[in-house]
Parts: structure tokens; sequence; C-alpha cells
């Protein structure tokens, strides 16, 4: 971590790591404190040790980002043990039963795969970070004590089968933040009639506009890290942007109510000052209507920071 006396400035941006087997979301984010040498690091979405593919490490300012990445569509690529149920939902934990009996053919298993598909309440593994009353429940689960989850509101936008070699079934799943791609491996085993399934290996293709393409492994050095990443602004790319006075940033980065430009509509917005810098994520939100002379006068429009950016890193 840097000292006191590190002249060296934070760096900020997010960088798109290709993680490898074995090591937790938290060992990442770890790595790459110690590689940059500051503590400002998170990500946006967890992965299992067990599995690979693309995470996105935010750092500094970037860590603001967080509320928008995460909540992000992801893509899949997996492979699924169907007939073999375990108590985590994967092949890492211990066999609960195993099915052997014949297995369904590959037009049995697309037509249940895309009958899974699209809104749906599913119940997390019970070897998850989903917590209740605060607990996690995969520390009860390890203690032998597991928790009672209540199903979420996830959706499933392509669940789509591409070999069947049974029990093993590779697939993509292009899904909603929070959807679990162990639960669904479950599910898809419950649903053929073969006791469940447990996920086998699985590879992050996609979050949001960030593809496995543009990730690349852990870099050795600070340097290098730094020449990788990606600014705040290009991240929220997908957000619309207002340019104001450097004055009014100013102004509302210190916390003062701004009225918004008349010809933009309710929304997020991102707010750049005369240089092109990013300065705040704000919402155009309408003030409580007001009497005035005996009359109410409508609501007017105004900007509302989410998140301010220091200038340093705009």
């Amino acid at each position: 971590m840097k000292s006191p006396t590190d002249a060296s400035p934070e760096l900020s941006g997010v960088l798109l790591v290709d993680k490898m087997v074995g090591i937790t979301s938290h060992d990442l984010v770890n790595i790459v404190r110690r590689i940059s040498g500051q503590k400002s690091v998170g990500h946006a979405g967890t992965l299992d040790p067990m599995a690979t593919g693309l995470m996105t490490v935010l750092l500094g300012q970037a860590t603001k980002l967080e509320p928008w990445l995460v909540k992000a569509d992801k893509t899949y690529l997996g492979s699924a043990h169907l007939g073999l149920a375990t108590d985590t939902d994967d092949i890492t934990g211990q066999m609960l039963s195993k099915w052997s009996g014949s297995y369904p053919d590959f037009p049995e298993i697309e037509a249940a795969m895309k009958s899974l598909e699209g809104p749906s309440e599913q119940t997390p593994p019970a070897y998850s970070a989903v917590k209740v009353a605060g607990r996690p429940a995969y520390k009860a689960a390890r203690q032998g004590h597991p928790l009672d989850l209540p199903p979420r509101k996830v959706v499933a936008r392509v669940l789509k089968p591409l070999d069947w070699s049974p029990p093993l079934l590779t697939f993509e799943a292009s899904v909603s933040s929070g959807y679990y791609v162990r639960a669904l491996a479950r599910d898809l085993g419950r649903l053929l009639g073969l006791g469940g399934g447990a996920l086998a290996s699985l590879r992050r293709l996609s979050s949001g506009a960030f593809t496995i393409d543009r990730a690349s492994a852990l870099p050795s050095d600070r340097g290098t890290l730094e020449k990788k990443l990606i600014s705040p602004r290009e991240a929220l790319a997908h957000i619309p942007e207002l340019v104001l006075s450097l004055d009014e940033v100013r102004l509302l980065c210190s916390g003062r109510r701004l009225p918004a430009p008349p010809d933009r509509a309710a929304g997020q917005y991102l707010v750049a000052g005369p240089g092109g810098r990013l300065a705040a994520v704000v919402e155009i939100s309408a003030s409580p209507p007001v009497m005035e002379g005996g009359a109410q006068k409508p609501p007017r429009p105004f900007l509302r920071p989410l998140r301010v950016f220091t200038p340093a890193d705009q």
C-alpha cells in the first residue's frame, strides 16, 4: 500500500481482468491492491473460485461506478453435470445423489432450457453470498445450519444448449444481475426428472458492454496496470451526457441545486465540464410544487447529484 509520503497519484478507472481458476474475487481485489499500491479497489460482480473469465475491477474514483456496473446483464459459457446433486450446486461440493437411469435427448434439453427463459423467482444456492438478517448463507451452510433462502426475482434472457454428451451439458446463458448459474444447473436437472444438476465449469464472457476479448491477465506492475485502465467516463458511455460551465460544475459538486436544461427529459446523465472531464452522475428530478400568490406553481426540474468525482480524477 502507498505510504503517506508516496507521491504517486491514486489510479482511477476500470480494469478488465480474465480471472484464473482457483482464486476468489476477494483474492483478486487484494492482488490489484498490492500491484496498485492503494486501498481503494473493488469489483462489479463476483465469480466463484472455480469460475474463470471477465472480472470488472474498479480503482479509485471508479469505485463510485459500482451501482451502475454491478447491475449489468452478464453472459456465461458453462457446463453442467446433469443428474448429479451436491450441497453447493457445483462439482466442488459433497454429493447428495447421482442419477443412474437413462438421459433425455437433446430436443428435450433444448425445450427444458427454453422453458426457463424469462423472468422467474430463483432460489439461490445454499452456499452463496446472499445474506439473511446480516448472516451470509455460505457461512451458515459451512457450520451445518443452511439458511432458508427466499427466492429472488431474476431474468434469463437466453439459455442455449450447445453440446449434450450425457451427463455433461455445455451451454451459454445470458442473464440478469443476481442470477446464479449454479442454480440453473440444479433446477434444469430437477426439471428433467434427473434429481438435480451440478455446475461443472463456468466462464464469464461479458458484463454489460464489456467483453472478455478486452480483458487480460493480471498486470505485473503498476505502470502496466495504469495503461490498461478504462476511464470512468468510458465505463458509463451508455448514459447520456450534459456539458456545464466550470462555475456550474463547481456549484453542483458542492451540493447546490441547479435547474435542469429545459430540453432534457427526466433520467440519469453524466455531467462534464468545458474540457470534457467527467464531474458527476446526476438525475433530473422535479422539486415539490409550491404555493405562490395563492396558486400552485408547477414543479421545476433540477439536477440531483448521485455521484461526484474529484477534480483530479475527472
